[in-house]
């Protein structure tokens, strides 16, 4: 019996597909639907292998590729880019900001990695009114230009 459970699970691994995801660069805002990343086919003459923001000092995205080249993006050139695992990540300010969740029409919530004096790091919750507005660390703040009943929290 456990010479078939072996069997069992070695062909199982040989015959699984490993489905490697896509890393995307977004240049507008209007390209974020996850439908469509999900969907769409990719790119296999410039395949992304993983992109990397060297913190918010640095003003450039490392773009690696499949074939083993690199690339510098400069951050204020793209919206921002999807990562393997399909997480939207948005460029402002020299700053890249995880979307967390994304409302059409509604508002935008973000998260970005903070330091503290101690140096640990805690996940900041941000706000923005659309997804090419001014984040803000506060939601009315974002949402400033609404009118107070038109959004329910």
């Amino acid at each position: 019996m456990n010479t078939f459970r072996f069997l069992l699970v070695v062909a199982s691994l040989c015959l699984s597909q490993n489905i490697q995801a896509q890393w995307r660069l977004l240049y507008h805002s209007k390209d974020v639907t996850t439908e469509k990343m999900v969907a769409e086919e990719p790119d296999m003459a410039s395949q992304i292998q993983s992109i990397e923001s060297r913190g918010s000092l640095s003003k450039y995205l490392v773009v690696r590729f499949s074939n083993h080249q690199k690339s510098l993006v400069l951050k204020k050139d793209v919206w921002g880019y999807v990562d393997d695992n399909y997480r939207i990540w948005r460029s402002c300010d020299k700053e890249m900001y995880l979307v967390t969740r994304y409302n059409n029409g509604g508002w935008v919530e973000y998260v970005a990695n903070r330091l503290t004096t101690g140096g640990r790091i805690y996940p900041q919750v941000m706000y923005s009114r659309t997804l090419d507005s001014q984040i803000s660390t506060v939601w009315l703040q974002a949402m400033s230009d609404v009118p107070p009943m038109y959004i329910v929290r």
